[in-house]
């Protein structure tokens, strides 16, 4: 044993290490069990409402609808109406909804307590570090997110940056292109093309009305192709995001015009936000839409799935998104198979500027997972 691991502040540290490491994953797992039960009650309320209006039919209903004049059966006293068991059906699922928030209650004190042994730990293991290499905070170890505890991008070397810079001014001026070519393409040319058709127009109305029927008719269909284009340029310059509404409204928002797009296939969404009078900066709102956009497009396109769950967690200080696709699943060397410019490649540039962490996964049997979290910096 050398002299280093004979230290006792080296020991010391090995074992505050290994403790912070036990509480952070802990911490983790706990935070997504409290998601994945948050589902759960939520699918049972939609359950005891549902049974509720069902119920209501029967609330006339009695056990007997026997007059004086009616014979007496025995059957009739041991029935049980259906309003009755509707409301035993019920007070089953209160029951079930009631332990489940009094679990979710406890994991959330659980989650308190590991946080502080988190921050903790952590102020600890700076302080270690900085005794042993005697020197300040900066070149400590790499730091720790106290929030949520989960990994994110650290500092590049120079030609690490340099690469990710380079492909995002890449990334930004193929967009602009794409833009500038749906306007000239889509808008500018037609419209030059719909101002000749005026021209004709003018002298058909005098000479030949029934084609200058056709011709009004297709001078319809131009302009309404124009407004698609424009829709479309619209929404890629985040036009069609409101970041002065909620942010879970926004989420919600796009997650019904999938469902409504995509009736073939069941999607599963929850967005829990826990902080309801939460003000994030609106470049953040305009960035997750985007980057959920990003990833439910390419899941339609390309997965063939008919099933898609959602789980988004949102904070004053952290954004956590996990989605899975029952779909073929994905190759581990997706990017080197995809264009530069597709939006998968998008989606780690926005991850890295964001000094967030990426990880897509997949296979056929289990489809793709996609988890993605970055913290929000004030």
């Amino acid at each position: 044993m050398t002299n280093e691991e004979m230290n006792p502040l080296n020991i010391i540290e090995e074992a505050n290490s290994k403790t912070l490491d036990y509480f952070n994953k802990t911490y983790v797992s706990n935070l997504e069990l409290v998601q994945s039960l948050k589902t759960e009650l939520f699918e049972l309320e939609v359950q005891i409402e549902t049974l509720e209006k069902t119920r209501d039919l029967y609330t006339y209903h009695i056990d007997t609808r026997r007059n004086v004049f009616s014979p007496l059966t025995m059957d009739n006293a041991q029935t049980m109406t259906k309003g009755k068991q509707i409301a035993l059906q019920i007070k089953d699922l209160e029951d079930a909804r009631e332990r489940l928030k009094n679990r979710i209650a406890q994991l959330e004190e659980e989650i308190v307590f590991f946080k502080d042994q988190v921050e903790m730990l952590s102020k600890a293991s700076k302080c270690i570090h900085t005794v042993l290499v005697g020197s300040s905070h900066k070149d400590s170890v790499e730091e720790t997110n106290l929030e949520d505890a989960i990994e994110f991008i650290e500092e590049d070397d120079a030609e690490g940056k340099a690469l990710h810079n380079y492909n995002m001014l890449k990334l930004t001026d193929y967009e602009q292109l794409q833009y500038a070519n749906t306007l000239d393409q889509n808008v500018k040319q037609e419209l030059i093309s719909n101002l000749n058709k005026l021209d004709v127009l003018k002298w058909l109305l005098n000479s030949d009305v029934a084609r200058a029927k056709v011709t009004l008719n297709e001078l319809h269909g131009s302009q309404e192709s124009i407004l698609s284009s424009l829709d479309l340029v619209l929404e890629q310059l985040n036009y069609t995001i409101d970041t002065k509404q909620p942010i879970w409204d926004q989420v919600d928002k796009l997650i019904e015009k999938y469902q409504y797009a995509h009736p073939e296939c069941m999607i599963i969404s929850s967005c829990d936000c826990t902080e309801h009078d939460l003000n994030l900066p609106p470049f953040i709102t305009i960035r997750l839409i985007r980057m959920l956009r990003e990833i439910f497009d390419n899941i339609f396109k390309h997965s063939n799935a008919n099933k898609v769950t959602s789980k988004i967690f949102i904070s004053s200080r952290l954004i956590d998104v996990f989605i899975n696709d029952n779909g073929v699943g994905i190759p581990e060397d997706y990017l080197d198979r995809s264009s530069w410019s597709s939006g998968l490649h998008k989606l780690h540039e926005t991850i890295y500027q964001l000094d967030g962490k990426l990880q897509i996964q997949g296979d056929l049997i289990s489809g793709t997972n996609v988890r993605f979290s970055f913290p929000i910096k004030k």
